[in-house]
């Protein structure tokens, strides 16, 4: 069977930050009731890459960007986490981060926030992938 590159592959990139406070719990956001995709769900802030042109540490600049819509807190100290390609051509992308400065609030899509330990989201709605992701970042800072 032969595969035939396509002239041109199309995904979206979606960024997520895992930022942790001094008390090593992580900060999670529970997306609107009225969002289209996965209303009501906790999740990791982040979002969509909008710009589409030459920029130094895009990723960075991006997740900044949208770390700050969405619970208005800076962050820094990115350290590369995982990513995946799914089925419906998102290329998901996670960092580990830390508050810069800001104490998050519920902004933009979001409707709450909150800073959770890691058997403190079992019972929780989560978006896809941020139990495991939680999971990965635990394993490899113990």
């Amino acid at each position: 069977m032969n595969y035939v590159m396509p002239n041109k592959l199309t995904f979206r990139i979606v960024l997520a930050a895992l930022i942790f406070n001094s008390e090593n719990k992580f900060l999670l956001a529970k997306r609107s009731e009225n969002d289209k995709i996965l209303p009501g769900h906790w999740g990791l802030p982040g979002g969509n890459i909008d710009i589409m042109e030459d920029i130094d540490d895009i990723l960075e600049k991006e997740l900044k960007r949208e770390v700050m819509e969405e619970v208005g807190i800076e962050i820094d100290s990115l350290k590369y986490l995982e990513s995946h390609l799914n089925k419906v051509g998102k290329l998901n992308i996670c960092f580990i981060a830390k508050i810069k400065k800001g104490e998050p609030k519920a902004l933009d899509e979001t409707e709450e926030v909150g800073w959770f330990n890691l058997n403190g989201i079992r019972n929780l709605k989560l978006t896809p992938h941020t139990l495991e992701r939680v999971k990965r970042a635990y394993k490899y800072s113990n």
